[in-house]
């Protein structure tokens, strides 16, 4: 019984191989993936219990070979779909990598634009600024760590501020 069943589906793939390859072919436009396909087509029908009994075996190869085909079409286009996403969410992240990058290094000139500037100030100055600004301290603490009045730091302070001004660029005016 089994030899009646191969010598079946050898016939019909001699008849029918090539042109099955075409018709796979002309829906993937890549006659190796057609290959692939029409050979697997036959795999299905050779999976069927007795395949010679069955009324159209013709159709049912094209058939299978035409729901590969449009599995494989399928498969591609979520595949493509995904990789765009990929591509498109690896743009965005060095896109805003490349921003932060950039702010980075803006902010990095400024700050070194700012510490040339405090350096170009008297040390009273430069101290005075620096515990107002970046240690937070009230006029009154600056003048007792200073052992200086509290209207010496304003003036150290009004100072500063002036020099700084002078010195930076407007930060408004380069945006």
């Amino acid at each position: 019984m089994r030899s009646k069943t191969t010598s079946f589906i050898q016939t019909l793939f001699r008849e029918q191989n090539i042109g099955l390859r075409r018709f796979v072919a002309s829906r993937l436009a890549d006659e190796a993936e057609a290959e692939d396909i029409a050979q697997e087509a036959f795999h299905h029908l050779m999976r069927v219990k007795e395949p010679e009994k069955l009324d159209n075996p013709k159709a049912y190869l094209y058939k299978s070979a035409a729901n590969l085909a449009l599995n494989r079409i399928r498969k591609r286009k979520r595949q493509q779909c995904y990789e765009n996403t990929v591509q498109a969410d690896m743009q965005s992240q060095c896109d805003s990598g490349a921003d932060y990058l950039e702010d980075v290094c803006a902010s990095t000139q400024e700050l070194e634009q700012v510490l040339a500037a405090l350096n170009d100030l008297p040390d009273k100055v430069q101290r005075a600024f620096m515990l107002s600004r970046a240690d937070n301290k009230t006029y009154r603490e600056i003048s007792q760590q200073m052992g200086v009045s509290i209207s010496c730091v304003e003036k150290y302070l009004i100072c500063a501020l002036k020099h700084l001004r002078e010195q930076l660029p407007q930060r408004g005016a380069n945006r």
